[in-house]
């Protein structure tokens, strides 16, 4: 009986045992859990700043590049290779003054065959011509024989007529000058009418051959034209730009080589992130300090097509503009994206990459802890904080790549 009373004892000694054990399993699996992740970091290794509140500019940056005002593209109207080159960049140019010279033997080829085929067309056309002025000589001559015989058979048949009436003449020649007679005016009425028609139906031959010489004539000049292509001219008075090609290279109709600056004022030209794209509209402003002195430019056209991360708009100047300018100087313009406002600020900083501003550690004495927060705009020097941040607070703007796995920071001094 003592035997079992200490075994059930025993047992009940050991599921003690065994539950106080799962209990502070249990306990200490929960705060191991709910540890937050923890790391050291270096004081000198990052950069702390401080959470303001003040006049919040929403304005960019840009490098903008002067460019003339107006300029016209050099096209090249004829492909071929590059026989001659009579300009260089940067040369000031005449309207219709030569800049190079190509060379292609096919299509050269090509214009001596269509010139050779055109130039038949038209001499057989003109040989028609002449056939046709042939026939209505030999219809004149039909005309003017046949006027001759009536007006003859006439004065035969008045003089028989007047014999015969005076009883001096005999009758059967007064019958047959009036056979004649008849003979005659039918025979000048027919051939009356046939000139008449015949004239009519030349003067249309006439008309339609002499149009299609002249459309010929007309495509013969523009081919012998054509052939000028190969000469590549200015189109317009101004400096020549943008313009490199060598002998020997391979020119493709259409192909634009170069352009021509007109001289007449200059533009801005810039470059501007991507990122930017639906924030720029046509007519913000900005300004640009030349020599301590500010120049007020305005946004006039916007070029949509991104390449290597960027678009380009073009910039006016408002009113005065800078003095002695030149094609491709560089200035730095500040666009003013909307009006100024009060409001709280961080200063800008790498974080930003490794959390895309979603998150930032928050400085409290030597600890920073991860705090979710949002930012609104941002300008070359600020971020704007939308929320999750207050003013004088202090966060770590440096790099995150090596603390954005981590909660909880230990600040070593």
């Amino acid at each position: 009986m003592d035997t079992k009373i200490v075994k059930k004892k025993s047992k009940i000694k050991l599921i003690s045992i065994i539950v106080i054990s799962a209990v502070a399993v249990s306990v200490f699996g929960w705060y191991f859990l709910n540890q937050k992740k923890t790391y050291n970091v270096k004081a000198e290794d990052i950069t702390i700043d401080e959470v303001t509140k003040g006049k919040f500019e929403d304005m960019l940056m840009v490098t903008a590049q002067t460019q003339s005002l107006n300029s016209s593209l050099v096209n090249v109207l004829e492909g071929g290779a590059v026989k001659e080159v009579f300009a260089e960049d940067g040369q000031m140019l005449m309207k219709g003054q030569p800049i190079a010279r190509v060379y292609n033997p096919n299509t050269e080829f090509n214009y001596l065959n269509q010139e050779t085929g055109i130039m038949q067309q038209i001499s057989q056309m003109r040989s028609s011509l002449l056939e046709l002025k042939n026939q209505e000589f030999n219809q004149d001559k039909e005309l003017l024989q046949s006027q001759n015989d009536y007006n003859t058979a006439l004065e035969s048949f008045n003089l028989q007529k007047r014999l015969y009436d005076a009883e001096i003449g005999k009758k059967t020649d007064y019958d047959i000058s009036l056979q004649n007679l008849n003979y005659q005016k039918q025979r000048k009425q027919i051939v009356e009418n046939g000139a008449k028609n015949e004239k009519n139906s030349r003067n249309t031959q006439f008309s339609a051959i002499n149009n299609s010489i002249g459309q010929m004539e007309k495509s013969l000049n523009i081919l012998r034209s054509n052939k000028n292509n190969f000469l590549i001219m200015s189109p317009v008075s101004g400096r020549l730009s943008s313009f490199n090609i060598s002998l020997g290279q391979n020119l493709t109709s259409g192909e634009s080589i170069g352009k021509i600056d007109l001289m007449g004022g200059y533009k801005l030209i810039a470059k501007v992130d991507e990122y930017y794209i639906n924030k720029l509209t046509v007519g913000i402003k900005g300004s640009l300090d030349n020599n301590g002195k500010e120049y007020e430019v305005i946004i006039s056209k916007i070029l949509p097509e991104v390449k290597d991360g960027q678009f380009s708009v073009e910039l006016n100047f408002i009113d005065a503009k800078i003095e002695n300018l030149k094609i491709g100087m560089t200035f730095g313009v500040k666009l003013k994206l909307s009006a100024d406002t009060q409001s709280m600020m961080i200063p800008k900083g790498n974080f930003y990459k490794d959390t895309n501003g979603k998150w930032i550690f928050v400085v409290k004495g030597n600890k920073a802890e991860k705090r979710n927060i949002s930012l609104g705009r941002e300008n070359p020097l600020y971020y704007e904080v939308v929320s999750g941040l207050k003013q004088g607070e202090s966060v770590i703007t440096s790099d995150y790549s090596e603390l954005k796995k981590y909660e909880m920071l230990d600040i070593q001094k």
